[in-house]
């Protein structure tokens, strides 16, 4: 362990710091950055149908990847697990410019998808392991605005890769980079604090990785069909807590989850997360079908939110040094819950399209502020030996939350548009009509949509509050208790 730094970018801490934040860059890039290049890839590999998969793929495994790596974190250590995740990510993101076929490229994305997953633990682990007490909340904060960054900036670069390079060059740039990171942190990471796991616990894996399809499934189409997956969802919950209870060593450990304050902080934050990409997932296709505006200003609708996250993360870890991590936490849903009432109004109401824009800011420095202030709190509430577990633990629930958040937010978006207009495909043809007359009815049915898509994400982040007030009620009878009041 280094002492007594001065930042996160101090000599002792830079080789860490250069080997988290290039790897986090790096996977962010990864992830949708690739966007860009599908029109060139699918003209060059064909097979449109899988297209899309590209993405979701690499979504979903790394998803998965991120709660089965807390085991082997504590057991094998943070320095090992970094070179295995980022060996995988960048041997299968330079094998997918080689792809001869996009069944090729989905395999290999979905591979990489692993090692993103690893390295998202990994990294949020190392932070947790390696910086000091008083500089966690920084690095968190350091963490979330290179992610941010590269959300906004990811796009845009790989469009300057494609104005002077093939759509492979996406992927050429991950050896070189990843070289980098895996030589910077090769040495500074530590090893082990807890004691082999043994056997990998497979069973759970496979259940957890059921009940996350099953559950998305469920809301992705809000149908009889959905209630077929929620009994499958379900079913599948109640047998990996049996198996959990029973398992000397379940990938996820039920006091990881189920005791205070682990469960107020995934249910807080899992909540909120759900409650801002209900919303935030579908800012473009309000700004271009609902509202009509160009492609310019679609293009960057998703950038006052994302720049308000990364503002409130920053205020977050600032905050920690007066402030408990719990205060901060529920100044977080004080924030972004009125904001998004406010928002469901100017939506509903057709105000002002940049005051709107200013509410996806407010939106978005609340649930920074939230996010980063409960990774600083599982920091203090956790011992080393157990912090790969919890960290992987509670990014599944964060996970959950992006993913689910997105999915509920276009089921109750298209549910309105057919109920409205009877064909969900008259959107298509809003959006590529150009000069032509735009369906009737059909903007007004997309600005509908999105404001339910809000009014949901509302009632949620409320629900996500009280969780919130409820781990902070445990943790104060808790040091009331310790202090034998």
């Amino acid at each position: 362990m280094i002492q007594a730094p001065s930042s996160v970018l101090s000599r002792e801490l830079l080789p860490a710091s250069i080997s988290v934040f290039a790897t986090a860059a790096l996977a962010s890039f990864q992830a949708l950055g690739i966007a860009a290049a599908l029109p060139d890839i699918s003209a060059d590999l064909g097979n449109v149908a899988l297209l899309p998969w590209a993405i979701t793929a690499f979504l979903l495994t790394s998803s998965l990847a991120t709660v089965v790596a807390g085991p082997f974190i504590d057991s094998v250590g943070v320095s090992r697990m970094f070179r295995i995740a980022v060996t995988v990510f960048t041997t299968m993101g330079f094998a997918s410019a080689f792809a001869p076929g996009m069944e090729a490229l989905v395999a290999f994305r979905a591979l990489q998808g692993v090692g993103a997953g690893l390295i998202l633990s990994t990294g949020t682990s190392a932070i947790s392991l390696v910086y000091p007490q008083h500089l966690v909340g920084r690095a968190y904060a350091a963490n979330a605005t290179v992610w941010g960054v590269m959300g906004v900036a990811g796009p845009a670069i790989a469009a300057l890769i494609l104005t002077f390079f093939s759509w492979e060059w996406i992927f050429y740039v991950n050896l070189p980079l990843g070289v980098i990171a895996l030589i910077a942190g090769w040495k500074v990471l530590p090893g082990p604090f807890g004691q082999s796991t043994g056997r990998f616990d497979l069973i759970g894996a496979v259940l957890l990785a059921v009940l996350t399809v099953s559950t998305l499934l469920a809301v992705d189409a809000l149908s009889l069909v959905s209630l077929v997956w929620l009994a499958v969802a379900g079913l599948t919950l109640v047998l990996y807590v049996r198996h959990a209870r029973s398992t000397r060593s379940p990938v996820v450990r039920l006091e990881h989850i189920v005791h205070q304050p682990y469960r107020g902080l995934a249910v807080s934050t899992g909540l909120m997360l759900v409650s801002a990409f209900a919303m935030s997932s579908y800012i473009p296709l309000y700004v271009r079908a609902g509202l009509g505006e160009s492609p310019g200003m679609t293009a960057w609708s998703v950038l006052p939110l994302t720049v308000g996250w990364t503002t409130g993360a920053i205020i977050s870890s600032r905050l920690a040094d007066r402030h408990s991590e719990s205060w901060i936490i529920l100044l977080g849903f004080m924030v972004s819950t009125p904001s998004l009432a406010l928002t469901w109004y100017l939506v509903n109401f057709e105000v002002s399209l940049y005051a709107t824009f200013a509410l996806f800011f407010i939106t978005g420095v609340g649930v920074g502020l939230a996010t980063n202030a409960a990774l600083t709190l599982l920091r203090a509430v956790t011992d080393s030996a157990s912090m790969g577990r919890v960290v992987s633990a509670h990014l599944f629930a964060r996970n959950q939350g992006f993913t689910f958040g997105a999915a509920i937010g276009g089921a109750v978006l298209f549910l309105v548009v057919t109920i409205l207009l009877g064909d969900v495909e008259l959107v298509r043809d809003l959006i590529s009509n150009g000069d032509a007359p735009a369906p009737a009815g059909a903007a007004e049915a997309v600005r509908s949509g999105f404001a339910a898509s809000i009014a949901v994400g509302v009632v949620l982040s409320l629900l996500g509050g009280l969780a919130a007030v409820q781990m902070r009620r445990s943790l104060t009878e808790a040091r009331l208790a310790k202090r034998g009041v």
